[in-house]
């Protein structure tokens, strides 16, 4: 069970991720292990290999444990963070503030132990174990109120979104104004990975360049891309040739869809932000409903095929 609205560590951001002065009281060996522990690019496997240098070198445990739980959060990797629960509650029960590298004090190692815990229960299905646990992190670190909110609103559309069937014969155009279904668009296909974007979303035009080269990848894999532009229409450009133009402008061969006015789809699937991607079986199951860049795709998507890799 991920989310995805806000990627967790950007608003982590906010804590006093002081590792270099902590780092200060070690040799230069541990000062620089420290550094690279919280490097934001390490992959899972690089950063256990440096927990156990730095554990070598005599870096504290509690700055290990933190790295390690900075790394889960910012990477939303809940397997992962349930997997180093064990020494996350050595770290609140043992929790030093002069050692601190990443956490201000123990109530907020506490609150990510109850998120973790929560996150950990909806993955089970166990929803009063979730409400317990994310009221209980919600307590424990208000000034992380409006991330511990955005699981909650995730677990609820997740929920929805488990008992949706999506109609996928909805009528629909393309840019070029030519009359399509996204039946049409699947065509026989593993699955349909739709990205609702407009021309007005500054996040969504950052992120064609990689729309383009998720579909180049996943067309090997039987999964078909498709854009469906959000724009309204207005007294001197139709929806479809504001689409088209930016469809120019990227000189791109994605399907380039239109949404109703009605907004069938932006309502079906919630999608009171963009840009959001939903990833579609054959019989209109939703496999993911989430932000673009949310880990969380990719792990939808090798479940459709296993022998897909994200780049």
């Amino acid at each position: 069970m991920k989310f995805s609205l806000c990627a967790l560590f950007l608003c982590l951001s906010q804590l006093s991720l002081h590792a270099q002065a902590a780092a200060d009281q070690g040799a230069a060996e541990g000062k620089a292990l420290v550094q690279k522990l919280f490097t934001q690019e390490s992959t899972q496997d690089e950063l256990l290999a440096l927990a156990k240098e730095a554990n070598k070198a005599g870096v504290p445990r509690q700055q290990i444990i933190e790295a390690k739980l900075i790394w889960g959060l910012r990477h939303q990797n809940i397997p992962f963070l349930v997997k180093i629960l064990p020494e996350v509650e050595i770290l609140a029960a043992s929790f030093d503030p002069a050692l601190a590298a990443a956490l201000p004090n123990v109530d907020t190692a506490k609150s990510f132990i109850s998120y973790i815990k929560a996150m950990k229960a909806a993955s089970a299905k166990d929803d009063d174990g979730f409400k317990s646990n994310i009221l209980e992190a919600i307590w424990l670190n208000p000034q992380q109120a409006s991330v511990f909110i955005q699981a909650i609103e995730q677990v609820r559309r997740e929920s929805k979104m488990a008992a949706l069937t999506a109609d996928l014969k909805i009528p629909l155009t393309n840019s070029a104004g030519e009359a399509t279904t996204l039946s049409d668009q699947l065509g026989g296909k593993k699955a349909l990975l739709l990205d609702f974007w407009a021309s007005w979303c500054g996040p969504c035009m950052k992120l064609m360049p990689k729309l383009q080269e998720k579909a180049r990848l996943l067309s090997a894999h039987g999964i078909v891309v498709a854009a469906v532009n959000k724009d309204d229409a207005t007294p001197d450009a139709t929806a479809e040739a504001k689409a088209e133009r930016i469809r120019v402008e990227l000189n791109t061969s994605i399907p380039w869809l239109v949404e109703p006015a009605e907004r069938p789809y932006t309502k079906a699937f919630d999608l009171e932000s963009i840009p959001r991607m939903v990833l579609l079986s054959p019989d209109g199951k939703v496999l993911f409903n989430g932000h673009p860049e949310d880990p969380a795709l990719w792990t939808a998507l090798k479940k459709v095929d296993p022998t897909v890799e994200a780049p």
